[in-house]
Formats: structure tokens, C-alpha cells, sequence
């Protein structure tokens, strides 16, 4: 998989960790935005994580239990929705980290070889919020 195609001098590992954590949430939202969840998907979570890198204080399963269940509960209102992409749009506050996250929400809704009209939307939505 070609993550980070478009990055020139491949600077991802610049993030901070409330950056990567952000990513991570946003990455999180776009699995559950179809009722498919594909190998592929969580997958290319590996992948970012691997590639962003993570805090090694923190243990990524545990922050990932965590990013998961907010992601399935952003998911409950358009109010909760609305809420979980403004805190993820105020822990990514360059214009290329904003970049790089709605990138990646691409490659992932792309990951198992189709887009639906959930996932099309979804991304409408965290590239609104990313503004």
C-alpha cells in the first residue's frame, strides 16, 4: 500500500501525538461509516500508524479502544458527529496535517475497493470540518 504517496521528504513522522491521535480518530469514523468493515481498513490503520509512528508512553491498543468507541458513539447524532470532527480539527492545526488526515480518509474508504454513498458523505463532512 502506498500511504503517503503525495508527501514529499516523507515528513508524517513530524506529527505531534495529539496529531496522530486525531488521524487515528478520523480513520476510526470512516470504518464505521457503511455497515462493511473490511480487513483492508484496519489494515491501513496499521499501516498510518506504523508510518506516523506513536508515542511509545502510550500503548496504540489502548488509545485504540478508546478512538473506537468515541467513533462509534460520534455516529449516534449529527450533533455527536459534528462534535468528534471539531475536536479532531483542533488537534490538527496545519494546513498539512489537515491534508494528510483527509488524504488518508480517502485511501482508507478506497481500502476495500468501493466507496458508498455513507462513506462519500462522511468525507464531505470531515473536509468541511477540516476547513
Amino acid at each position: 500500500m502506498a500511504l503517503f504517496k503525495n508527501r514529499p521528504n516523507n515528513k508524517s513522522h513530524d506529527l505531534a501525538q495529539t496529531e496522530r491521535e486525531a488521524i487515528v480518530d478520523l480513520l476510526h469514523l470512516c470504518i464505521y461509516a457503511d455497515a462493511h468493515i473490511a480487513l483492508e481498513e484496519g489494515d491501513l490503520i496499521a499501516d498510518v500508524v506504523e508510518t506516523i509512528g506513536w508515542d511509545t508512553r502510550l500503548a496504540f491498543g489502548s488509545y485504540e479502544s478508546k478512538s473506537i468507541a468515541a467513533a462509534r458513539a460520534a455516529k449516534g447524532s449529527p450533533e455527536s458527529k459534528a462534535a468528534f470532527l471539531a475536536f479532531a480539527a483542533e488537534r490538527l492545526p496545519s494546513a498539512e496535517s489537515r491534508a494528510l488526515a483527509l488524504d488518508l480518509c480517502k485511501q482508507l474508504f478506497s481500502a476495500d475497493g468501493s466507496t458508498a454513498e455513507k462513506e462519500a458523505a462522511l468525507l464531505e463532512d470531515i473536509r468541511a470540518a477540516l476547513k
